[in-house]
């Protein structure tokens, strides 16, 4: 939750760095994607073997200390370099903490239990992202984006003293030699052997582009097309994305724990299926006319259908981390996590954002404020071949595992 509230606080704030640093929006899209996700990808593969090998709650701990560190130094930042920078740092600590608490969980639980344990991963993340979008937007609003900044990483310092008093390490012996073992390389050479992970890699690729691309862009949409009041937009984005998002990764993982005993194959399966149902509300929500209001309520039909879309989507997030999990050994299932969201990072925080963000540039003579709406309809559209790559993926899955 911490770790998603640092990484996106700034998505809500982006309207007011804009006006601060006189940015475009193609320098904005740079530092909400390739400022963190570069840097992350790097440091995530070495951290994860990190974590194969040592006490992980304390690695959890040093990192959540020093993300927390670094957003709060982007309160500081006086220019465009030192905010990228910044970010930067944010992008290599967190880099630790998803592989980990997999690995952490996945040792936690039985695989008969394990969706709806992993699924707490995405509920938390998602609960960071609206968060970060209630806390910047309503900070914000008050005091300004560089005291967002500064009060959304403070929560990480404390926490990162709970996690090292609290959190116990669950292998007998979580300390390995580094010299002992597989070679990294080995190690991602062996993952990739298997073709369903080849095929997670890739439709989870697809995926981030669009999730990630359109989530960092979603409150400037508010802002521009619907007029919204930035201290509004936050929460109102947690009511109708994060938090639906949240609703339906946790039901996924209860749905996926249901089905599994039944076929294997739904660790992809259910993915896919999440991304094509709700696409629809997703388009929906992003081409529905500001004007058309629910009844006599004053809100935005384009709203309701944001929940729609958003909960039937969230659902896919589960299945594709347990599956990351299933697909690898017990003993490099931190790698395994690291490398599929290494790529998939890559492809959909590098990416996407910076994708939204040039459509919006190169339609805004033609389209105005409604440029940022028609980007993040075209990027969304990305959600059917992300789809059929899941799906396609699931035939290289035992149905039984034997």
């Amino acid at each position: 939750m911490v770790s998603l509230m640092d990484r996106y606080v700034v998505s809500i704030l982006l309207q007011q760095i804009k006006e601060d640093l006189l940015l475009s929006d193609t320098q904005l899209g740079l530092l909400v994607g390739p400022a963190f996700v570069v840097v992350h990808i790097l440091s995530q593969l070495p951290l994860a073997r990190l974590a194969d090998r040592t006490v992980r709650p304390r690695l959890i701990a040093a990192a959540t200390l020093l993300w927390s560190l670094c957003t709060i130094a982007a309160g500081f930042a006086k220019n465009f370099p030192q905010l990228f920078i910044t970010r930067m740092g944010v992008g290599i600590t967190e880099a630790a903490c998803s592989p980990t608490l997999a690995s952490l969980i996945s040792d936690y639980f039985s695989e008969s239990k394990r969706g709806k344990a992993l699924a707490m991963m995405s509920v938390g993340g998602t609960a960071g992202i609206g968060a970060g979008m209630i806390l910047g937007g309503e900070v914000g609003a008050a005091y300004g984006w560089r005291v967002a900044m500064i009060v959304a990483g403070i929560p990480g310092i404390l926490l990162a003293l709970l996690v090292l008093l609290t959190v116990k390490e669950p292998r007998q012996a979580p300390v390995v030699k580094v010299a002992k073992g597989p070679s990294t390389w080995s190690v991602v050479r062996s993952l990739f052997r298997s073709n369903a992970y080849v095929w997670l890699v890739v439709g989870a690729s697809a995926s981030l582009l669009v999730g990630l691309g359109r989530g960092a862009w979603e409150p400037v949409f508010l802002i521009r097309v619907y007029g919204l009041e930035q201290a509004e937009t936050g929460l109102i984005y947690f009511l109708t994305s994060p938090l639906p998002s949240m609703v339906g990764a946790f039901f996924g993982g209860v749905l996926l724990d249901r089905l599994l005993p039944k076929d294997r194959r739904w660790y992809l399966w259910l993915p896919g299926l999440a991304m094509l149902l709700g696409l629809p509300g997703i388009l929906a929500f992003l081409l529905a006319p500001a004007s058309w209001m629910i009844g006599d309520t004053g809100l935005p039909v384009g709203l309701l259908f944001s929940v729609i879309g958003s909960t039937i989507a969230g659902a896919a997030g589960p299945g594709m981390i347990a599956a990351g999990q299933a697909l690898a050994s017990a003993d490099v299932r931190a790698t395994s996590h690291a490398v599929w969201t290494m790529v998939a990072n890559l492809v959909g925080m590098g990416l996407g954002p910076l994708i939204a963000g040039g459509l919006s540039d190169a339609l805004v003579i033609d389209y105005g404020a409604d440029s940022i709406r028609y980007a993040l309809t075209i990027l969304s559209i990305g959600a059917i071949p992300a789809a059929i790559v899941m799906i396609w993926g699931a035939r290289h899955i035992s149905a039984h595992g034997d």
